[in-house]
């Protein structure tokens, strides 16, 4: 046959125990033609792939690995993660954005508002960075960790729509910032109050953005 690369490394997949199905999946990827790899198939079939053991998954280049499937406590880990990135970056957001009415008010000089109140909500922007940050931390470090030893996390169902979830609102908050600043310039009214409060906002969304839409590369 013309294509005895292809032919190979079928051969070599079903004596690693890999099913048709992932053969046929991992070569698609790789950029091979469906008939091309139907026609492989079917010209190898004195090496029938045997019934893999249990829990093990294997790969045409690395041979066996043992890995179990992901389970509702990944998935739950995994909304735990978010909501906990969520509350992180909120509430460093809000905290920077206090700091900078304080310093750069963006009303009449000499006024700075209530104190007290600058204080409460510093307060409770603080308390939630306590609590947020090592939680965030924690489920981070150990989903990542998870996913290093079982790459099969990664097609998690919780996984994808959390992750695009949070692409699609990182990319409306960036989006809508780059329009309200447009907007003000074309107005003169860009304050340094309001071009901080810009950066602020912007920065933080695009990290997340930038962050989510790599692991969605890598996917």
């Amino acid at each position: 046959m013309k294509y005895s690369q292809l032919e190979e490394y079928i051969k070599k997949a079903r004596k690693e125990h890999i099913a048709d199905g992932d053969i046929k999946r991992d070569l698609r990827t790789a950029g091979w033609l469906d008939r091309d790899i139907d026609a492989a198939l079917r010209d190898n079939p004195l090496i029938k792939p045997p019934t893999p053991p249990e829990n093990y998954h294997g790969s045409a280049s690395g041979g066996l690995a043992a890995v179990s499937s992901p389970t509702m406590w990944d998935a739950f880990e995994h909304v735990l993660m978010f909501i906990s990135l969520y509350v992180l970056a909120i509430s460093l957001a809000l905290t920077f954005h206090l700091f900078i009415n304080r310093w750069v008010p963006g009303i009449p000089e000499g006024y700075r508002g209530n104190v007290n109140a600058d204080i409460s909500e510093l307060r409770g922007y603080i308390a939630a960075l306590i609590v947020s940050f090592p939680l965030f931390s924690f489920f981070f470090l150990r989903i990542t960790l998870r996913t290093i030893n079982n790459s099969l996390i990664r097609a998690l169902g919780a996984r994808k729509f959390l992750i695009y979830a949070t692409l699609v609102v990182t990319f409306i908050t960036v989006t809508g910032s780059i329009i309200s600043i447009i907007y003000n310039f074309l107005n003169g009214n860009v304050t340094l109050n309001f071009f901080l409060h810009f950066v602020v906002t912007t920065a933080i969304s695009a990290l997340v953005f930038a962050y989510y839409l790599q692991q969605v590369k890598e996917d």
